[in-house]
C-alpha cells in the first residue's frame, strides 16, 4: 500500500513544521541577521527529520486489526527518534562553529511544539 501525502496523517504535521520554521527564520533574519535566520533553520531541521520519520515509520499501517503492529511500530520509532535527533545535534555542534546555539534551540523547541500542537488540526481532518 502507497503512502499517500493528501491522506497522511503525519503530512500536515510535516508542513506545519517546515512553515513554522520557514516564518521563524524570517524573523530571525529581519531582527537578528542572516547567521541567527541559518541558525533557527538547523534547529528545525534537527526537529523536522526524526519527526517525519517517527510519524511516518508508526502510521504505516492502519486500522483496529494492526492494533498489535502499530503499538511496536511506536516504541521502535519512538527509538529511531531520539537516536537521529542525538546524532543530528552530535552533528550539528560538531561541524558548525558559527551557528548561534540560543537561535538553533529556539528553531528546535518551536518546531517541536508546532508538532505537539497540531494534533488538533490532525483530528478535525478525520
Amino acid at each position: 500500500m502507497a503512502i499517500s501525502l493528501k491522506t497522511h496523517p503525519v503530512a500536515i504535521v510535516f508542513l506545519m513544521q517546515i512553515a513554522l520554521t520557514a516564518g521563524s527564520s524570517t524573523i530571525a533574519y529581519t531582527v537578528l541577521g542572516p547567521v541567527h535566520a541559518f541558525s533557527v533553520v538547523v534547529g528545525g531541521s534537527v526537529a523536522i527529520m526524526p519527526q517525519s520519520l517517527f510519524g511516518f515509520w508508526v502510521f504505516r499501517q492502519r486500522g483496529a486489526r494492526n492494533a498489535r503492529a502499530i503499538a511496536r511500530n511506536l516504541f521502535v520509532g519512538e527509538g529511531l527518534k531520539l537516536s537521529i535527533t542525538a546524532t543530528l545535534f552530535a552533528i550539528v555542534w560538531l561541524n558548525a562553529e558559527s551557528l548561534k546555539a540560543v537561535a538553533v534551540f529556539a528553531g528546535f523547541v518551536i518546531t517541536v511544539l508546532a508538532g505537539q500542537l497540531s494534533l488538533p488540526l490532525i483530528l478535525k481532518g478525520k
